[in-house]
């Protein structure tokens, strides 16, 4: 057996790690553990992402298969760091089907079905401006049939 390659980022107090041995992709720490067999692994990418912290600077996407459902998760790395290059290139030789690093972030997110982080913080943004109007018109209303 090939000794298994890894890759760690540390968030502060928090330490994500992700391994990659010859049947599996595991990913562990804080809200980001994952363990699946390489035979499941659908797709994966790599999507930058901005942040005021500087710890990060994209998210690994994956998807796979479990129990008849498709299944996805978002795993914040440092793209820059070379031993993440190295995990990358490794899970790319592993699984060249299901690597889709030759896309733009945006096209191979919409083939693997998610949606990215910056459209996800839009529409909940928009859905909260949303409900706060919906409040102060109802509020607008009720004090009107009350006058």
């Amino acid at each position: 057996m090939v000794e298994p390659i890894t890759y760690t980022l540390s968030f502060g107090v928090t330490k994500l790690n992700l391994m990659l041995t010859d049947d599996k992709f595991v990913s562990w720490g804080s809200m980001q553990n994952v363990d699946i067999p390489l035979s499941s692994l659908r797709y994966f990418c790599v999507s930058p992402v901005t942040n005021n912290v500087n710890t990060y600077d994209s998210e690994l996407i994956v998807s796979w298969d479990e129990a008849g459902t498709s299944r996805s998760k978002k795993i914040y790395v440092r793209q820059s760091d070379q031993s993440f290059q190295d995990f990358l290139r490794a899970l790319q030789q592993k699984r060249p089907d299901a690597s889709l690093l030759h896309l733009k972030p945006k096209d191979a997110q919409k083939q693997m079905g998610v949606t990215s982080t910056n459209r996800l913080a839009w529409i909940i943004a928009l859905a909260i401006v949303g409900v706060i109007i919906l409040i102060v018109v109802i509020a607008g209303i009720w004090s009107a049939m009350g006058s």
